[in-house]
């Protein structure tokens, strides 16, 4: 059987398994082991050493660290005041409850690293407030979307601590690589919404006069988000001064949100079982993903197929501007199937050997490759953005009101890929400039 023939018949089986519901670790290794048995029996020996070497990173610690912060954020309701303190500053714009979901979102995106919580705990607070209130219900379910998935883009972004440690590129520059774009889609969103509400106003009505507050009361509300001023600063600024690794940032962030909660008296023992038994659950499901993912690119490498790739996709037409498009278009594709830390361990080994030979800037790439997968999680029909969000609306809400809600935030999410794409300095005059 040629080589060609094998590796096409490799990503048929993989996506077979996916098609049928299997685990995606499950896809991974089990593909990989099925074909090394068949074609190359001798690769078969590398299976146990990457289940013992690919835990063993130390870069690893900081996703138990900072899903451990978030959860602990989460769960003790300190997001229930942040949202409060937008209710009450914002409340009398009209969009106002909308916008500020969205920077609360984003807030929210600089403590977790990832896209649930915020999707999830806007939903169940921000939705039954803005529809109290009467706000368009496309408008409500858009904003949280869209700025749930912030998550994945701002740092600290678990994301991007994948990307990195399969691209050997900097964590810290990858997470500065962020900011910026991250910025600049929630600024996006906030505009989309104020002027789509000063020309509909029906669409996010202002609070009646009644229900609006005082100077004294909104000051009051602002100082109770300190928490997460505290946490930003703690994990984000110590990696940017040189202070810490982001691994002791990680651990740093988990004991300063286990510390506020005590203090603010909100810890409980329900509230720490809920945050470890998320952690350990997505942590678990993380690493088996990328050790199974490991497994499939090294078995991938062994049957000779990754020179076949590296070869075909160089031989496009378009040089790097077309190689990158045609990446993008990937895992614009597979976001609609798969989680994205999936898509991450699959594709940057396979991607790596193109980027080198092109001469691709990894930090700039890694930034185009999470703001692409925000995309994809917010594309219908399987985004998986849309399926969380349903899990908390009310069940007179159905999928075609969700993917209508959420069009016009993909396309902000396109522009922002395409301003990052034509102008790289968007992600790297951070890193530049700190670095």
């Amino acid at each position: 059987m040629s080589l060609e023939l094998i590796t096409i018949l490799y990503f048929v089986c993989l996506f077979a398994t996916l098609a049928m519901g299997l685990p995606v670790a499950f896809g991974l290794g089990g593909t990989a082991v099925l074909f090394a048995a068949i074609f190359a029996p001798e690769a078969l020996l590398a299976i146990p050493s990457t289940f013992y070497s690919t835990p063993g990173s130390t870069i690893l610690v900081t996703i138990p660290m900072f899903l451990f912060m978030g959860n602990l954020i989460r769960w003790s309701g300190v997001a229930d005041a942040a949202y409060e303190a937008v209710y009450r500053i914002a409340g009398h714009i009209a969009g106002g409850l909308a916008m500020g979901t969205v920077m609360v979102c984003t807030i929210f995106a600089a403590i977790t690293g990832i896209t649930p919580p915020a999707t999830i705990t806007m939903g169940q607070i921000a939705y039954p407030s803005m529809i109290k209130y009467r706000y368009s219900r496309k408008i409500a379910i858009g904003c949280i979307a869209a700025g749930g998935a912030l998550g994945a883009l701002i740092p600290p972004s678990v994301p991007f601590i994948f990307y990195g440690l399969l691209a050997n590129a900097s964590i810290g520059k990858l997470f500065l690589a962020g900011v910026t774009p991250g910025i600049m889609l929630a600024a996006f969103y906030i505009l989309y919404i104020a002027i789509r509400a000063k020309i509909q106003p029906e669409i996010g009505p202002p609070l009646p006069a009644e229900l609006r507050f005082s100077r004294k009361e909104k000051l009051r509300s602002v100082l109770d988000i300190w928490p997460f001023v505290v946490l930003i600063v703690v994990v984000l600024g110590s990696i940017w001064g040189g202070v810490a690794t982001p691994a002791e940032s990680a651990c740093m962030g988990a004991v300063g949100a286990l510390l506020i909660n005590v203090v603010q008296r909100r810890m409980t023992w329900e509230i720490f079982r809920k945050s470890m038994g998320s952690t350990i659950t997505l942590t678990g499901m993380g690493f088996w993903i990328l050790i199974c993912a490991n497994v499939f690119t090294n078995i991938f490498s062994a049957l000779g197929a990754q020179d076949i790739l590296t070869e075909a996709v160089l031989g496009m037409p378009g040089g790097t501007v077309g190689v990158l498009v045609m990446m993008m278009l990937i895992v614009l594709i597979l976001g609609t199937v798969m989680d994205d830390w999936a898509i991450i361990m699959l594709c940057t080994p396979l991607f790596l050997p193109i980027l080198d030979e092109l001469g691709v800037d990894k930090v700039w790439f890694g930034a185009l490759f999470i703001i692409n997968i925000q995309v994809a999680y917010l594309s219908p029909p399987f985004g998986f953005v849309l399926f969380w969000i349903k899990s908390v609306l009310p069940r007179d809400v159905d999928m075609g009101q969700i993917y209508n809600s959420v069009w016009p935030f993909i396309g902000l999410q396109l522009l922002g890929l395409l301003l990052v794409f034509l102008f790289p300095q968007i992600a790297l005059w951070l890193p530049d400039l700190v670095g």
